[in-house]
């Protein structure tokens, strides 16, 4: 989208608690830090500016300081949020630092929430408290959303167990559940979304830790409607799988 000379307009997610009415409010450090230091922003600038879950306005900046900048809201954006494929990404937690690229990764794809479950195979996490590691997880999909020109922020969700996963899904209206294993041999994940009929637009996709899934866990799934899948004969690693799972649903279903 651009501006009226023709340049690109730049962009800002914010919290939907700042927008009153035609006005927007913007006091997060770090969202003045981005326009005045970064984007070298001033008082009548205009920004398309997002509230993280699917609206978006086209505002022109009115006041700019160190503490808060006053936007002015004179267009409302039509986004196609609603209509796009809705995949959640079931990662099944891996070592160190591995979840957050998969979460910048597959933000930037365009997942729409991330569940991290603790399988059998995880390696339990040493240092860091859970609350501190989601609050970073959530930082880096906000930070991914504004890099890849998002409208919405996916929801990164507290970390799961793999049997709450599983009621989760037996409860979720999902259209389909998938599981990458690494045993299948016969259906491919093309396949599972063409044997489904019309396309699913709600979907779950379960990727395991380093060392995959268990046997009696993939059965957990199937055993609540899942399919389970293979992406061909190449085995990805954990942080790499996710997002390219959520890659190929979105190239397939939304193209």
């Amino acid at each position: 989208m651009v501006d009226g000379r023709g340049k690109e307009m730049r962009r800002l997610i914010i919290s939907p608690e700042t927008v009153q009415g035609d006005k927007i409010h913007v006091t997060d450090n770090e969202d003045i830090m981005y326009l005045a230091n970064v984007l070298r922003m001033k008082a009548g600038d205009t920004l398309l500016v997002s509230d993280g879950i699917g609206r978006a306005w086209e505002t022109i900046i009115k006041n700019i300081s160190r503490d808060s900048i006053e936007l002015s809201i004179f267009s409302e954006q039509m986004t196609d949020e609603g209509t796009k494929t809705r995949v959640t990404l079931y990662q099944g937690l891996p070592k160190g630092s591995k979840m957050e690229e998969v979460v910048r990764k597959s933000t930037e794809i365009g997942v729409y929430s991330i569940i991290p479950v603790r399988t059998a195979r995880s390696i339990p996490a040493s240092g860091g408290k859970s609350d501190t590691k989601l609050e970073r997880w959530q930082r880096i999909a906000k930070e991914a959303s504004r890099q890849s020109r998002r409208f919405r922020i996916p929801e990164v969700s507290k970390i799961t167990d793999f049997e709450d996963a599983v009621s989760e899904i037996a409860d979720a209206e999902y259209d389909l559940v998938i599981i990458l294993f690494e045993l299948e041999e016969t259906r491919t994940l093309k396949q599972a979304l063409r044997e489904y009929g019309e396309k699913p637009r709600n979907i779950a996709v379960f990727i395991g830790p380093e060392g995959g899934f268990e046997l009696s866990e993939v059965e957990s799934l199937v055993s609540e409607g899942a399919v389970s899948v293979t992406i061909g004969d190449t085995i990805l690693r954990t942080e790499t799988a996710g997002p390219a799972a959520v890659a190929m649903i979105l190239y397939e279903l939304d193209q």
